[in-house]
């Protein structure tokens, strides 16, 4: 039998808790505590976020605090920082933080010569970055197209950089390929002049197989173009610059990073190059920096004052306690329109885990579905749903109070409609009020009581002065170490992602059963490789097979 991950006392006092909370609501908690927003509101330097709207409070805290010391959570913390191998079921270091703070935050590594490795891939990147440029300055052709291919963690956080921090007026697009689906490739080539393309392929071991067939049909392209050696001309960021070479990327071109640098987290890293072409290297390092200095946020402080554990705390409490599924997540600004997609992956792929860390199933939830969209788009699709819908889904808006346009009417509004949101998600509305709006109105009573909802629904709100370069690598950073301490409260590996496994490792054997020359049904090989497909798979093989 597994020993349990929460303590009988802890999940006790959690469920009678909850108990209350449901009664009680959310609303009801200003009223006996006019100094809660100031209690639960943090300023971390490059933004600003409240959690007064949410259920939390001092018992809720004081519960967690216990839980904290019950499971260890500062001495698992400085495990993080010292490099220990936390992530065990790999047997590995966890040590993505490095490539944005060398220094570490004064805190002693279990390698000394991890320290070395980080400073000596930074100082390589920054180096490599200048020599790009300079070989990019001397071409007949300037470039005006980036083709970064790439998947997963090899695209996203790249993608969500370039997005946000690109000047409005930018001379170059870059555009990102990650799926498989040729519909993709061939809309973004038919977008590209083939003098002015520049190609840049990120695979951490260069073995990924959607970003090298996708390679393979761009220089096909570059072929088609006059081009005899296309990848002469491609760029390589990964872990394995032998794979790079033996693939064909000259030397010059390949760009490394240490391979203890893991998928999700690599934003910080060479995998950023294309992003960093366009934005500067300056720009990219105030990326890092700002994100260093939320780090700091997260090892100095104590938990009861660490803005990352009090966010983690209440995901945890939703999750387990208030039956919550879901987490939705709201960007009000359009530069940040790949957030989600960003952490989305980095939540879902680091806590979606049923077994603990002994291998045992686990005895709590874990991650909930993390979804959302952009303002105030979303406003018109999804917030029925949120308002008056019967699923409790605590919500998060992302504001950014000063724009880099001109605009000025145009921000306004986008603003007051986040903030009326998360006002209306608290407030809600009875039948008084409405009867006190619409008195002139002439609705009917059941127009009238198809207006009501409950309000009390949980919402946390996070505001940017500014979109900068610090401003996002803080934003970033504090979405990390929340998911990290997550993982330390359900007591799961968030650094591992054996689940996505399966599925990749079928598709090999699937892919050969697609032949239409060979249908499953005439061929000993082909029905020797359907062995173990369930019956519906093997009906839609045969129907796809046979097209």
């Amino acid at each position: 039998m597994s020993t349990p991950s929460i303590s009988t006392s802890i999940r006790n006092s959690l469920e009678e808790l909850a108990i209350s909370d449901k009664a009680s609501g959310i609303k009801a908690k200003f009223s006996v505590d006019l100094d809660r927003v100031d209690r639960f509101s943090f300023d971390f330097g490059q933004f600003y976020m409240d959690l007064s709207k949410t259920h939390i409070s001092q018992e809720l805290l004081s519960i967690y605090l216990k839980f904290a010391n019950e499971i260890d959570f500062v001495a698992k913390r400085e495990s993080l920082l010292a490099g220990e191998r936390i992530n065990n079921s790999e047997d590995r270091s966890v040590l993505h933080t490095l490539l944005r703070d060398i220094s570490n935050q004064g805190i002693s590594m279990s390698d000394d010569d991890v320290l070395a490795q980080a400073k000596a891939s930074k100082a390589q990147f920054v180096d490599q970055y200048h020599q790009i440029q300079q070989q990019l300055s001397k071409r007949e052709h300037a470039i005006k197209d980036i083709i970064h291919v790439g998947i997963g963690g090899s695209s996203l956080g790249t993608q969500l950089v370039f997005e946000a921090l690109k000047d409005l007026n930018s001379s170059i697009k870059v555009h990102f390929i990650g799926n498989i689906d040729a519909h993709q490739l061939v809309d973004v080539l038919s977008q590209c002049e083939l003098a002015n393309t520049l190609v840049i392929g990120v695979s951490k071991t260069f073995t990924t197989a959607e970003t090298l067939q996708n390679l393979d049909s761009i220089a096909d392209w570059f072929k088609a173009g006059g081009v005899n050696n296309p990848l002469a001309h491609f760029y390589a960021v990964t872990a394995a610059p032998s794979k790079a070479h033996d693939y064909g990327i000259p030397s010059n071109n390949i760009v490394s990073f240490p391979t203890w640098v893991g998928g999700r987290y690599s934003v910080w890293s060479s995998v950023s190059l294309s992003a960093a072409l366009v934005i500067g290297i300056e720009k990219f390092e105030e990326f890092l920096s700002g994100a260093a200095a939320l780090d700091k946020h997260f090892y100095t402080q104590s938990p009861e004052t660490n803005g990352c554990f009090l966010a983690a705390m209440l995901d945890h409490y939703y999750v387990n306690f208030l039956c919550v599924k879901s987490r939705a997540i709201f960007a009000y600004d359009f530069r940040l329109r790949s957030l989600v997609d960003y952490l989305q992956q980095l939540e879902t792929e680091s806590n979606g885990k049923d077994r603990q860390r002994n291998g045992d199933p686990v005895d709590q939830q874990t991650s909930p579905v993390v979804w959302g969209g952009v303002g105030t788009d979303v406003q018109h699709s999804v917030f029925q749903m949120l308002h008056q819908g019967t699923s409790l889904i605590p919500s998060e808006f992302i504001l950014v109070r000063d724009p880099d346009h001109d605009l000025v009417e145009h921000h306004k509004e986008l603003l007051a409609n986040g903030l009326a949101q998360t006002a209306a998600l608290l407030e809600g509305q009875d039948k008084a009020q409405i009867d006190s709006i619409h008195a002139q109105d002439g609705l009917t009573d059941l127009a009238k009581r198809a207006k009501i909802f409950s309000g009390d629904r949980p919402s946390t709100t996070i505001l940017l002065d500014r979109l900068t370069p610090k401003a996002l690598g803080a934003l970033l950073a504090f979405y990390e170490h929340r998911t990290f301490c997550f993982g330390v409260f359900a007591n799961i590996n968030s650094y591992d992602q054996m689940g996505v496994e399966l599925g990749k490792r079928l598709a090999t054997q699937v892919k050969p059963l697609l032949d239409p020359v060979k249908p499953i049904q005439d061929s000993e090989q082909t029905q020797k490789s359907a062995e173990g497909f369930d019956p519906s798979t093997l009906s839609l093989l045969s129907k796809v097979g046979s097209s």
